[in-house]
């Protein structure tokens, strides 16, 4: 029964993921504020959030009930101290990645929906997630951040992306379009996790003759070298702006 659970939520992760690459596009390249950028912001953000709430689910799964997730492989790594090992370090990423995409959504309509009044993000089932998103991400990097630099790249962009999100919660002072500029970088931001998945688990099965050795790692990393860029320039016109 669990299995089946799972490959079903793995399913829905899948083409939710696949309808979220499709629509981050429209609110991307339509008129800010139009009918179109609220209304196609609006479906990807139910996306995201179900990917990222999917994402988790399957993670805790494997942690719960690793037999019943993946029973052929489970059964394999228990006998295999090594491979099990490897295979929770792969989880504790992936339910970082998750925990990750998920308070960057959540922030982005936040920051929408308080404005100027930021008193709600001070909530502490507001905070809560972020804090667990700097608990997660500190804990990953110490126990793999040593020996696995994708680990150390995401944990890293996790930990910038929670401080972010609290140095903007706290600031005494803001600009008038500071949440404006919040909201925009939050949504840039989560399109670059999922194209990360797509480029990760897809482009790598793709491309996996043409990549070896740390080249693996570009489909993991391409997304992040070519958004990040773009939301410094947006960012920064956004500001000019102000």
């Amino acid at each position: 029964m669990l299995t089946m659970f799972y490959q079903a939520v793995s399913l829905t992760h899948i083409i939710l993921g696949t309808a979220a690459l499709l629509l981050f596009w429209w609110p991307v390249l339509s008129k800010k504020g139009s009918a179109v950028h609220r209304r196609t912001g609006h479906y990807y953000s139910l996306c995201m959030h179900s990917v990222a709430a999917s994402g988790i689910v399957m993670t805790l799964l494997v942690w719960g009930a690793p037999l019943a997730a993946k029973p052929e492989l489970m059964a394999r790594a228990l006998t295999e101290p090594q491979l099990y090992q490897r295979l929770m370090d792969q989880n504790s990423f992936l339910f970082l990645l998750s925990l990750l995409t998920w308070v960057t959504i959540r922030h982005a309509q936040l920051a929408l929906k308080t404005r100027q009044d930021r008193r709600l993000l001070r909530h502490w089932a507001v905070l809560g997630p972020v804090l667990l998103l700097v608990a997660v991400s500190a804990a990953v990097l110490r126990q793999q951040g040593a020996y696995q630099p994708l680990v150390l790249v995401f944990s890293l962009i996790s930990l910038g992306t929670a401080a972010g999100i609290l140095r903007y919660t706290f600031a005494r002072n803001t600009t008038a379009n500071a949440w404006l500029v919040e909201h925009a970088v939050a949504m840039l931001a989560s399109g670059i996790a999922a194209y990360t998945a797509f480029s990760a688990f897809g482009g790598r099965v793709l491309l996996s003759s043409l990549l070896q050795g740390y080249w693996q790692m570009l489909p993991w990393l391409l997304p992040t070298l070519i958004g990040l860029p773009a939301i410094f320039w947006y960012r920064r016109k956004l500001n000019q702006a102000s």
